[in-house]
């Protein structure tokens, strides 16, 4: 494992122009742990985190998705590890976070990618819908992001730095538009919106008391995903979004790591935005 030093040095070897590239948006010497890494928009928040230098450690509750994330990186050449971890237990966070320090260094980097998706989780009318999904949903997406970044955050206080990147969604925003949905037979639920609102606001709330500790928290919104949905829920989506197309997951690399690199050294408690346009209109 190449130490900072070792790294910046390499950097210094570069052009003038990548140089300011890589002191910019590169990440060098960091190590970055992704919660829920191994799901459709994690494993490539994954590797653009690790094609930007980053040692990535991949942390998902399904441990075989965290190893096929981490495996994609290996087959790069890229530094990574794949660890078991549901992120409403503290117990494997902890866990997780001593495997990281002593196989990669400790974490400099964290994001908070993990959402429940599960069994009961789509719903078509509010007053329908149950309470169980209702607090699964909020236990993964809210309380979940809340433990990460207690245990990863009290960490990055003890070394005087780190970024976290919280992931929230359009629906944490702006409402659901429910004529989008048709007849398709999936809607997103109350629950997801309540903890994706929540995520935001618990991104702003760390911010402000972490300011003097040098940990950034900042929350990254994105738009709907294509991963081969009902047509015609994709063409309503298509026809509200300024931009006319769903979102490829890779569009999300680059957001992230901004957000993580010293191009976003002045922000902090900021939400950025990247949705096509959704929430434009």
């Amino acid at each position: 494992m190449q130490s900072l030093d070792t790294e910046n040095r390499l950097v210094d070897l570069l052009p003038e122009q990548q140089q300011w590239l890589a002191r910019q948006f590169g990440l060098q010497g960091q190590v970055a742990a992704v919660v829920g890494g191994g799901g459709r928009i994690g494993r490539h928040l994954c590797l653009g985190l690790a094609m930007a230098g980053a040692r990535v450690a991949v942390l998902d509750v399904d441990l075989e998705a965290a190893r096929q994330a981490a495996a994609q990186l290996g087959q790069r050449d890229l530094s990574t590890l794949a660890l078991p971890c549901d992120t409403t237990r503290q117990e494997q966070l902890e866990q997780a976070l001593e495997q990281i320090e002593a196989r990669l260094g400790p974490p400099t980097v964290l994001v908070n990618a993990a959402q429940f998706r599960s069994a009961g989780f789509y719903s078509s009318q509010p007053e329908q819908y149950p309470r169980r999904p209702w607090e699964q949903v909020l236990e993964v997406n809210l309380t979940g992001v809340f433990l990460a970044c207690q245990v990863f955050g009290r960490r990055m206080i003890a070394q005087g730095q780190g970024a976290i990147v919280n992931i929230s969604s359009t629906y944490g925003l702006v409402s659901p538009d429910p004529r989008v949905y048709g007849t398709s037979g999936v809607n997103s639920p109350p629950a997801y919106g309540a903890s994706k609102a929540g995520v935001i606001q618990l991104t702003r709330y760390l911010a402000v008391h972490w300011r003097e500790h040098g940990v950034r928290v900042n929350c990254l919104v994105p738009g709907g995903v294509y991963d081969r949905q009902d047509p015609q829920f994709v063409e309503q989506y298509q026809h509200r979004t300024p931009l006319g197309r769903m979102a490829r997951p890779e569009e999300y690399q680059g957001a992230v790591v901004f957000l993580a690199s010293e191009a976003s050294s002045y922000m902090t408690g900021a939400v950025l935005v990247v949705d096509g346009g959704w929430t434009a209109w």
